[in-house]
């Protein structure tokens, strides 16, 4: 689903940049509401407004900025009954894209910044009450300062082209303050470095294939300077067939191998049992001129820790099914607004407690509305 993400592209196209001069400004308002149906109220609202913007001062760089502004609403039942209400600027990214010859083949550099204009709380307040992170991303973000940079090869084939990159995110340490009477933390989310391997191939019409392989290797997370958790390698495979006039197709399926943890003696130590389970997704879409209708659905195995294991690591995954229709307004020659909605229904596994003591499905239920403005510079 389309949703606004502050967020640094992990692999970007090496089909021809726009001409120079050329640039985007991308303004959006969308809100976001869902409940459950567990007996204690975890549910919210958001109102997220984001702000995009892109410029090409020569025909081989472009330069780009994103942020969003949030307002939003949280309530769960932890301990006791709270309601949260947030509100704060996001963290803002500022980066760059180059385009040149390496090696006599066309090659990419994106380069990023992700500057602390946020509120590095955001996050952990509303962790409770919100849809888990497998199934719905995080809309909001707050992480301290970080850079990314990235490298790619293009190897032209015809009207086709092999592509592989490589690159590295550096996370800086914030304090996400948990709660009142917790002491601080510094946290250092884990480093990753990233790869990937690409196969795009261009048809009449703008259709195009798309076959991905990619993979994460993360770094150890630290609070207070010591490890706390390394996530295993991350493995990701898709196929894409992109049609603009009529009917488009995604799948993909991920896997972890298993992460590192502190155990009962404190030694950070190969988890027993594998904390992520595999996921796998398709995602068709349909396009009748101005009018698309999106869909996906999602599966997420349960992982290999049992459901009563003394480590509360249990996950017993599940399935989000997701709708999603839009229309585009072309307003002039040079703007056009999206108007679009969607419902996503996550049904998550055995993650809920009945009164008897068994596990019990946890159903969220999440509503979107939004427009965005887009207009070309």
């Amino acid at each position: 689903m389309s949703r606004f993400r502050i967020w640094i592209p992990a692999l970007m196209s090496f089909l021809a940049l726009a001409p120079a001069g050329a640039g985007e400004l991308n303004l959006g308002v969308q809100f976001d509401s869902w409940t459950s149906n567990y007996v204690s109220p975890f549910n919210g609202w958001e109102i997220l407004t984001p702000l995009s913007v892109s410029f090409k001062p020569v025909s081989d760089v472009s330069l780009y900025g994103q942020a969003e502004f949030g307002n939003g609403s949280y309530t769960d039942s932890v301990g006791s009954a709270e309601t949260r209400n947030l509100t704060a600027l996001s963290d803002t990214v500022v980066g760059g894209e180059f385009h040149f010859k390496s090696f006599s083949l066309p090659s990419l550099l994106n380069v990023a910044l992700n500057l602390p204009t946020g509120d590095s709380t955001w996050e952990a307040k509303q962790v409770a009450s919100n849809i888990p992170t497998e199934f719905i991303d995080s809309r909001y973000r707050g992480r301290g300062f970080g850079a990314s940079a990235l490298y790619g090869l293009s190897f032209p084939t015809g009207s086709g082209e092999f592509g592989a990159a490589a690159g590295y995110l550096y996370s800086g340490v914030f304090n996400p303050s948990y709660a009142q009477n917790v002491p601080q933390t510094d946290l250092k989310l884990g480093d990753s470095v990233f790869l990937a391997l690409n196969h795009v191939q261009a048809y009449a019409d703008n259709q195009v294939e798309t076959f991905r392989l990619s993979s994460y290797f993360s770094l150890p997370t630290q609070g207070n300077g010591a490890n706390l958790l390394q996530v295993g390698a991350n493995f990701n495979a898709s196929y894409g067939w992109s049609n603009p006039k009529a009917f488009s197709l995604e799948v993909g399926a991920q896997a972890w191998l298993p992460s590192k943890r502190l155990d009962s003696n404190q030694q950070f130590t190969t988890e027993p049992h594998n904390s992520f389970g595999p996921r796998f997704y398709v995602s068709p879409s349909y396009s009748f001129g101005d009018f698309a209708l999106t869909g996906q659905v999602k599966a997420i195995l349960p992982n290999d820790y049992a459901p009563g294991d003394p480590s509360y690591l249990y996950d017993g995954g599940g399935w989000l099914y997701e709708l999603e229709p839009s229309y585009r307004i072309k307003l002039d020659g040079v703007s056009s607004l999206r108007i679009f909605a969607a419902f996503d229904y996550v049904a998550w596994e055995n993650m809920g407690q009945a009164a008897d003591g068994s596990r019990v499905k946890v159903i969220y239920n999440l509503w979107t509305l939004g427009t965005h403005y887009e207009v070309k510079l």
